[in-house]
């Protein structure tokens, strides 16, 4: 299983990979590592190998769809250093009245104002000398909210 796809635009366009087995999971990887690379084409060959990789692992283990997601959003918190709540808004969803992303996001904000105060004092509470006073104030306004 090795990925023929060199310049970044086919890169970008490639289906998922399904590998079966370690061996296929292997020389999938090898295939995206060992080639020439500029600065577009690595960042396809680490998330395809990140996505065989998924992909290897749910079908070993037969996870459902959801455990899949559960896993998805893990990895996007991981890696993107999110340590409080997240939300993803899709822009095809605008297409689509029901979506209402407008609600959804405030629905979201009014869900999160709990963390957002928590975290607000604890910055307040770690000092704010290096702090822009925009900021500071911003910290402020939440912690009062």
């Amino acid at each position: 299983m090795k990925e023929s796809a060199k310049t970044e635009k086919e890169m970008r366009e490639v289906e998922e990979p399904w590998p079966k087995s370690k061996e296929e999971l292997y020389e999938y990887i090898d295939s995206l590592v060992y080639r020439e690379h500029d600065y577009g084409t690595c960042c396809y060959a680490m998330s395809l190998a990140a996505v065989a990789t998924f992909n290897y692992v749910a079908g070993a283990l037969g996870v459902t769809g959801f455990q899949a997601s559960c896993a998805d959003l893990d990895i996007l918190r991981r890696t993107r250093s999110m340590n409080g709540p997240f939300i993803i808004l899709k822009a095809e969803d605008m297409v689509y009245p029901q979506y209402d992303l407008p609600e959804r996001l405030q629905e979201f904000m009014r869900d999160s104002a709990s963390w957002v105060k928590k975290e607000a004092e604890k910055k307040l509470a770690e000092g704010s000398e290096f702090v822009h006073p925009n900021v500071l104030s911003h910290w402020k306004e939440l912690v009062k909210a």
